[in-house]
This record gives C-alpha cells, sequence and structure tokens, in this order.
C-alpha cells in the first residue's frame, strides 16, 4: 500500500461536495484519483457505491489505462475489497470513449456508426469534397478563392472543429452553416462520427431527457475528470449536462500550469473557475512533487511564477539527491553541431551512472541508467535530424516518437511501387531495384519477377468490362498481399532477425495504410480512379502523416534515447531530461505563418479565439512541463542556428533562467564518476487482449505476430457488416424484450432494416439482397426464440478481467440467460456465431470459457452452460457444462500468452487444419509446406 500524504489522504476520502484538486507536477495524481476510486467502491462514505455509479474521464487513452491499472491492481490487493464485482461498468477512458459507449448503449440507431480517426476523416473529406460544401468555403479577404480538394482538407476540418466545439460570438456565414450541415449529415448517412459529432450527439440525447438521460439520472453518483485544465467548450458543456441530469459530487484534477493545449481550443479558465461554477465546492491542492529533485522544481518556479495562475507553490519531496553544479545545467554552444554533439556525448557519458527512482527507500535497488532513461525534448521537429545525425555517430540506440518518415525508408518506397507500377509511373526494372537493394535482404530476382508477372495481370483496365464497369472489387490490399506471397517476401529473405522484424514491422504498416483508404474509398469507383485516389492520398496526406511501423510495438519498451515533443511527453518523468535549442522564435516558438483556418474564418466570431494562436504564456507552461520531466539530470541548452536567421538569438527564457539559484553553466566530467552495470528500468508492459486476439495466438503464435504486432490488414470484402448487423439487430430485439417491450414480427423486421449496414457494398441489387437475408435470418430466429427471451440477465455484457502483471482482458458477452431448472437456476453464456466461425467449436469454445472468467468476475458466480447458436442455421448446439478447472485452464493460457508476447517468441505452427484457411500462411513461411 502506498503512504499518502495529509493532502493526498483529504483529496481521497472526501466525497460529500464537489472537489477542485490542484495537482503539481509529479504530486502522484494518478495513484491518488485510483485510491480515490477504490475508497469511494470501499463504501466508507456510501455504502451503495457501486462501479455503474462512478465514470471518471481522461485525457487520453494511455492515461486511462494507467489509471485503470491501479484501480483495478489495488481492488486485487485489498481483501476489503474482493466482494466488489461488475468493474467493468465503471467508466474508465476518455470523454469521446464515453460518449460513443453511452450513445451505442442507450440509443440503438448509434449502434451501427463508427468513428473516424483523423486520417480517415481527411479521406472522406477529399472523397466527398463537393457534397459537403467545402468548395463553397471562400476566404475571408476574397470570396473568388475557395478551399480546395486534397490542399486545404485540413483545415477544412479543422474550420468544423471550431465553429462547433467554441462558443460563438455572432453568427457564421450562410456558407459555413450550409457546409456544416452538408458536412455532419453526409457523416451520419454514412453511419460515420467524427470526434466533436461524438460529442454533440450525446448532449442533444441528454437534453431529450429520454434512454441516455435516464441510465445517467439512475446510476451517476460521482464523476472524476482528470486534467480538466485542458477541456474546451464543448467538452464543459458535456460535463455540466452530465452535472445537471444526475447531480452527481464532481471532482475535477488539474494544474493550469500544465494546460498546454490551447493549440486545441483547451482553455484553463474552467478549472480557474470551477469553485465559483459548482457551488459548493471546495479546493485541496498537492504541492508536493515526488518526481523531481529540489533543483529541477525549483527552477520550475522560478520560470512559471511569471504567469497568471491559480496561487501555489510546488514543493520537492526530495526523493532525489541534488548536486548544484552537476545536475541543472544551462550551456551555450557556438553551434547547433556543437550542442547536438556534446547531447550524444553527454548521454555516452552518463550511461551506468547510479540511479534510484526514491533514494529515500532503502529496499529500490541502485541500478545503472541506460539508453531509455534518457530524453531529448523538442519545441518542433525541425531539429531532429542534427541531433539524430549525432546520436549515431556513437552508435547511441534512438526513437524519434511521432516523426513521419515510413514513407522515406526503402521497403516502404518498394511497397509504394508496386502500386506506381500498376499506374505504369515506373517501369518493371526500377520496381524490381526498389526491392532489390532493401537492408540485408536477399530476394531472389526470380522470385520478384514472378510478383511482377502477377501484377501484370492486374493493371486498372483489365479489371473492368467492355462498358467500362469493374468486373470485380479492385482490392488493393489482396494485390499487396499476393504479390508478398509470389515474390516471397517475408522474415526468411533477411540476413538478420533485427532487420527483417524492423522491415517487416514497416511493410505492415503500409498495410494498415492501405486499409485506412480502402476503409473510405472501397468499392466506390472503378479500377483506375481507385488506384488515382490511393496515389493521392499517399502524395498529400499520408507521407506527412504515419510513422515508421516498428517505433509502435505496444507490447514491449525499446532500450533507446527518446527524441520526442514536449507536448508527446505530458505525463511522462525520466532521469535525465535535454532540452536544447533555447532561442528565440523556437522557444517560445513565433506564430506560424502561412494559409490557416482563420483565413476563411473571422475570428471575431470565435469568443477567446485568441486561445487556439498561442501566447508567450503559452509558451511558458511549456517550458515548464518540459522541465518538470526531468528527475534528477536536467540539461538545457542553445547554440545559434547557422542554417536560420530566426533561430540566431537567445530566448527571453534564458534571461528568466538566471533568476534561479538552482541553475548554473558548467559540463562536468561525467565519464569519471562511479559507474555500475547500465541497466533499463523494469517495468512490465501493461497488455490489454480482446478474444480477437487471443483466438489469433491460441491457433497461431506467429499470425498474432503478424495481425496484432505487424499489422497486416485483412483485405476488405464487399459482403462484410453481415455478421456485425445481425449482432446489432439481435442485441436491439433483447435489449428491447428485456425492457418489458412486446415486439411484434413487423417491429423485428423494422430493426433488423435499421441497423443493417454493409459499408463496401455501395447502392447494388446485392446490398437489397443482404439486408433481405439479415431480415429472413432475424426472423427466423425471432420465431423459434421469442419464448425464451423472459429469462435473459444480460445483454452485450461488456467484461473486464483483471490477471496478474499488468494483463487486462476485455470482451462482450453476447447472451446469458438465466432460467429455472426444478428449483434451481442455471446460468447459460451464449455466443452467436455465422457457419464459418461454427464449424471451429474449439475455438469458440476457448472464448466462451474466457466469457465464463468475465461473468464470473461480474457476478461472483461460475455459470452452469456455454451454448454456440449458429445463425446460418437458427439452431443451438447443446450446451456444454462449465467447470472450475475449466476456467483454471483457460486463465493459465491467457497467463502464458502474455508471457510469450512480453518475451518476443512466437512459435509457427505447421498444421493444414489451421494453416489452409489462414490468409497469413502467404507470408509466414518461406517454401514450407504444411504437414498433412
Amino acid at each position: 500500500m502506498l503512504n499518502f500524504t495529509p493532502d493526498q489522504q483529504r483529496a481521497i476520502s472526501e466525497n460529500d461536495k464537489n472537489l477542485r484538486i490542484i495537482a503539481c507536477a509529479g504530486s502522484g495524481k494518478t495513484s491518488t484519483v485510483a485510491a480515490k476510486i477504490t475508497h469511494l467502491l470501499l463504501g466508507e462514505n456510501n455504502a451503495a457505491v457501486e462501479p455503474r455509479n462512478i465514470i471518471a474521464f481522461t485525457y487520453t487513452e494511455k492515461a486511462a489505462a494507467e489509471l485503470r491499472n491501479k484501480v483495478l491492481k489495488t481492488i486485487k490487493e485489498d481483501d476489503r475489497l474482493k466482494n466488489v464485482q461488475a468493474i467493468a461498468d465503471m467508466y474508465i477512458g476518455t470523454i469521446h470513449g464515453w460518449c460513443l459507449k453511452a450513445l451505442q448503449e442507450n440509443e440503438y440507431q448509434y449502434q451501427k456508426f463508427s468513428v473516424l480517426d483523423d486520417i480517415k476523416l481527411r479521406l472522406f473529406v477529399d472523397k466527398n469534397y463537393k457534397k459537403i460544401g467545402m468548395s463553397d468555403v471562400t476566404k475571408v479577404s476574397n470570396d473568388d478563392i475557395t478551399m480546395q480538394i486534397f490542399v486545404d482538407t485540413k483545415r477544412f476540418i479543422q474550420l468544423m472543429n471550431v465553429i462547433r466545439e467554441s462558443e460563438l460570438d455572432g453568427e457564421l456565414p450562410s456558407h459555413i452553416v450550409l457546409a456544416k450541415q452538408k458536412y455532419e449529415g453526409l457523416l451520419k448517412e454514412n453511419c460515420y462520427f467524427d470526434f466533436t459529432m461524438i460529442m454533440t450527439e450525446a448532449i442533444d440525447k441528454l437534453q431529450e431527457k429520454r434512454d441516455l438521460y435516464n441510465k445517467i439520472k439512475k446510476d451517476l453518483k460521482y464523476l472524476i475528470v482528470d486534467e480538466y485544465q485542458d477541456i474546451n467548450p464543448i467538452q464543459g458543456i458535456l460535463i455540466n449536462q452530465l452535472y445537471q441530469v444526475a447531480k452527481p459530487v464532481i471532482t475535477v484534477v488539474g494544474d493550469d500550469d500544465q494546460n498546454i493545449y490551447q493549440w486545441r481550443g483547451s482553455n484553463s479558465s474552467f478549472i480557474k473557475d470551477f469553485l465559483h461554477d459548482y457551488e459548493p465546492a471546495h479546493e485541496i491542492i498537492l504541492d508536493r512533487n515526488f518526481r523531481s529533485s529540489k533543483g529541477v522544481t525549483a527552477l520550475a518556479e522560478t520560470i512559471i511564477s511569471r504567469n497568471d495562475r491559480i496561487p501555489k507553490s510546488m514543493i520537492s519531496a526530495e526523493k532525489q539527491t541534488f548536486s548544484k553544479n552537476n545536475d541543472v545545467l544551462y550551456n551555450e554552444f557556438v553551434s547547433t553541431v556543437e550542442e547536438n554533439g556534446t547531447i550524444a556525448q553527454m548521454i555516452v557519458d552518463l550511461r551506468g551512472t547510479p540511479f534510484k527512482s526514491n533514494v529515500t527507500d532503502p529496499n529500490e535497488p541502485e541500478r545503472g541508467l541506460d539508453y531509455s532513461d534518457f530524453a531529448i525534448l523538442l519545441r518542433t521537429w525541425s531539429k531532429t535530424a542534427g541531433i539524430v545525425n549525432e546520436l549515431e555517430k556513437l552508435d547511441i540506440p534512438y526513437i524519434t516518437a511521432g516523426v513521419n518518415q515510413l514513407f522515406s525508408v526503402n521497403e516502404v518506397k518498394a511497397a509504394y511501387g508496386i502500386f506506381q507500377y500498376l499506374n505504369k509511373s515506373i517501369s518493371a526494372e526500377e520496381l524490381l531495384q526498389l526491392w532489390i537493394q532493401i537492408r540485408n535482404s536477399n530476394f531472389a530476382s526470380n522470385n520478384l519477377l514472378l510478383g511482377i508477372e502477377y501484377l501484370n495481370s492486374k493493371f486498372p483496365e483489365k479489371q473492368v468490362d467492355r462498358n467500362g464497369k469493374a468486373i470485380w472489387a479492385f482490392s488493393l490490399q489482396q494485390i499487396y498481399w499476393d504479390f508478398l506471397e509470389k515474390s516471397q517476401i517475408n522474415e526468411e529473405a533477411f540476413q538478420s532477425q533485427h532487420i527483417a522484424e524492423i522491415v517487416m514491422y514497416n511493410l505492415g504498416k503500409f498495410s494498415q495504410v492501405i486499409n485506412d483508404f480502402e476503409e473510405i474509398y472501397f468499392n466506390s469507383s472503378v479500377p483506375s480512379y481507385h488506384l488515382f485516389s490511393f496515389l493521392q492520398f499517399i502524395r498529400y496526406a499520408a507521407a506527412d502523416h504515419y510513422p515508421e511501423g516498428w517505433l509502435n510495438n505496444p507490447f514491449r519498451a525499446p532500450n533507446a534515447v527518446q527524441i520526442m515533443t514536449i507536448h508527446q511527453a505530458k505525463g511522462l518523468e525520466f532521469p535525465v531530461v535535454f532540452i536544447p535549442g533555447l532561442n528565440k522564435n523556437y522557444m517560445p516558438a513565433k506564430k506560424v505563418g502561412g494559409l490557416t483556418e482563420w483565413h476563411f474564418l473571422n475570428p471575431a466570431l470565435i469568443k477567446n479565439q485568441q486561445r487556439y494562436i498561442g501566447s508567450e504564456e503559452d509558451e511558458r507552461r511549456l517550458f515548464y512541463v518540459a522541465i518538470t520531466r526531468a528527475q534528477k539530470f536536467l540539461f538545457i541548452s542553445r547554440a545559434p542556428d547557422e542554417n536560420n536567421q530566426l533561430y540566431r538569438k537567445a530566448s527571453q527564457f534564458v534571461s528568466e533562467l538566471a533568476e534561479s539559484d538552482a541553475i548554473v553553466t558548467n559540463l562536468p566530467p561525467f565519464e569519471k564518476n562511479l559507474k555500475i552495470e547500465a541497466s533499463p528500468k523494469k517495468e512490465a508492459v501493461s497488455i490489454t487482449l480482446n478474444f480477437s486476439v487471443l483466438k489469433d495466438f491460441f491457433e497461431c503464435q506467429y499470425r498474432f505476430k503478424l495481425v496484432s504486432m505487424y499489422n497486416f490488414s485483412y483485405p476488405l470484402d464487399q459482403r462484410m457488416g453481415f455478421g456485425r448487423s445481425l449482432h446489432n439487430t439481435l442485441m436491439e430485439i433483447h435489449k428491447r424484450s428485456k425492457l418489458g417491450e412486446e415486439l411484434s414480427q413487423d417491429d423485428v423486421l423494422d430493426i433488423a432494416n435499421g441497423q443493417s449496414h454493409f459499408p463496401y457494398l455501395g447502392k447494388s441489387t446485392i446490398l437489397e439482397q443482404m439486408k433481405d437475408l439479415v431480415k429472413e435470418r432475424v426472423a427466423e430466429y425471432y420465431k423459434r426464440n421469442k419464448d425464451s427471451f423472459k429469462n435473459i440477465e444480460y445483454v452485450e455484457q461488456e467484461i473486464q478481467l483483471n490477471l496478474d502483471n499488468g494483463i487486462l482482458v476485455t470482451g462482450k458477452i453476447d447472451l446469458i440467460r438465466r432460467k429455472l431448472y426444478e428449483d434451481k437456476y442455471e446460468t447459460t453464456i451464449i455466443e452467436f456465431k455465422s457457419k464459418q466461425d461454427v464449424q471451429n467449436q474449439k475455438i469458440t469454445y476457448d472464448q466462451l470459457n474466457l466469457y465464463a472468467l468475465g461473468h464470473k468476475e461480474l457476478t461472483g458466480q461460475t455459470a452452469d452452460y456455454i451454448q454456440i447458436y449458429d445463425l446460418e442455421y437458427n439452431t443451438q448446439l447443446p450446451p456444454k457444462s462449465l467447470r472450475e478447472d475449466n476456467l483454471e485452464e483457460t486463465n493459465s493460457r491467457i497467463q502464458n500468452a502474455a508471457a510469450v508476447i512480453r518475451s518476443q517468441t512466437f512459435s509457427r505452427i505447421d498444421k493444414k487444419e489451421v494453416c489452409k484457411d489462414c490468409l497469413q500462411y502467404h507470408i509466414c513461411h518461406s517454401g514450407i509446406k504444411y504437414n498433412s
């Protein structure tokens, strides 16, 4: 158990009225919030508190995972919480995630909607450029100039976000109002949300005072909002709406000094005004910094004290020692080459230096600093190349977390070349050379020529009939997979396993690029235009969006120096932090020039518009965040940029640094310090698994590697959506029946029609046939099973299994029935499957055993049976008895899966029954035939 300070204890235990927690940097905020949630679940204030009574909003999914894991770990370790059930009913996550979940669980029409991320939204806008009114949006200064396809896409999306997420100060021009209506209308027509629409729809449904309103009013008792300083006006409205509906006790947590997302519209006035807006409310300040030395905290306080801020003073808890002439330094250099070279040399010299995260803990062993303990924090990516060059000279491993350079590596240039060849932009010889020059590869020319020969049959003009209509769905993903197979592009074709993995990661990332494109464009045009649109997408959007694939392994933290922007470093900590480039116009940054959304929207129409632009105070907060990432060593530096006159003078922050006694100019001889063996921080990466992932792993570990790590995406199919349409329809029928609604046969058909969605079919006779097939299956299901609806206990019930070592397993159980049989209630867990799924009963029973574990966590009881329902023939297999040893075996298999995933040692299977239908087999084995 953690030892909390008196202020932390108050923040944890005071839950009788609204609370503002001001959490300074490194003050143990996440641990405090996690303890607050478990304190509520203990029921010491209110014995009736259940998980469903708590909503906790975080700013990012990563922060949500950290908070969730800490809550679940505490529950597992505290005997007083062993009887707490249905933890999956407590929401911990982002505001956007909650809105989507709330809408889909309570408003049936949204069940078939999906959310477009940034890149897919750009694709959608480009595809529908004229339909959404983008071509009618004109410059404020010249209405003859309109927004252009591809070129202005990001500006249009940002404009839409601004006018919907901000408070308006006047009426918008009619062409912008019309564009907004067309944009949102077309998104809805295609069953899509953007991130703003999720919130506006949730607000609208709460105001309608129907299903979602009633659910919130009934369940919500405690609302916790983390990073409250970063919310924007639309998020503020949503939070207030929840408060008005249910009158929960609301706790907001944050620090106005760390409001660094104003360029997204976030506004620290919300946290500053909280005590007034949510009366009666009180405040607790967590001012102890457990992360940084007193030198780091003193310097940070000196900098941030110039801002207009909530009164407070951060104090180091002195968990780190501080050496004035060694730990916190500022240095100037004659050139950026010298500056960057010194940073690289300091990393070499400091590596192996003894370090403890908490020097006051006698039980924590010392370890030698290793590469992953070093972070280089940048204001912008412009300095990356020079730093990387110096690190490479000294063979220092590094990760540039977020630099978009996927299309600069040879293997992706070669993959891109496949489609340039189909477009006749390059020759067969040029394509051959692109693949041959990939590092450390042993690709056979004759195999590559077989791949190119295959491409010769896939030119777009060969895929249409005499009327110019496509004779089949022109799938770029299928072409990509087939080329890799025929050319034998796989891990065996490399001299080094390390290089093989990097290349395969990047090729998998390119597969994701194709998938992102085809999810929006699939089957929507003739093959030639489909290919043209893909090449345009790469030119105008993809090339500047995707990072290298190998940087994104979610299951292993590499031992490498981290190079990232200050914004990306928010919430992180490092023993050693470098902040280079303290020059005028770089930090604080000069205002961005060029064309922006404000050239198409009068800034006077947006209240507090200046927050999007940024100010000196915003830049000072950013500098403060950078400083407070450091635990012990902090090295700030500058040099005149010899290549750019804008960055030659010292930043005004240099003179502000000089006001602190904590910082000096010095370059200590680190190489003479006592050294021990370098060892990275031993921290098990938290792993979240669902059954789709586990299914791959249980069948073949190497398939899991290809799909879940390398991210090779399955080719899309026109008929995709049939299974989901059936599931969504049954979900609505079951939920409405459980609520006591009497449904007629016509009602059932109407539900099926409303829930049917086939995103890749377009308008065609096949679409109507598929909808009719859904109706047919559902009508027959209802006829056969309606009498059993009275026994429904749960519908689409979420489960959440917290296993040891940071393993979280999530999923949804289709249906749970509880029926009285001979004076005893029997519980059956049911999974609906299509014909193909039913054929593999073993895997389905594995899934049901996993769900049975989740059911036990949910209710505290072991279910009696598991059962498969075959939707193809509308029959159910006989229920299978469930035993405790089934659950123990499943638990053990999941534990083993997590151990293998962490060790990154994936074995291959070679069995006909598994391999014959496996798409990934094409890039798995190199000339090996499965055993018969």
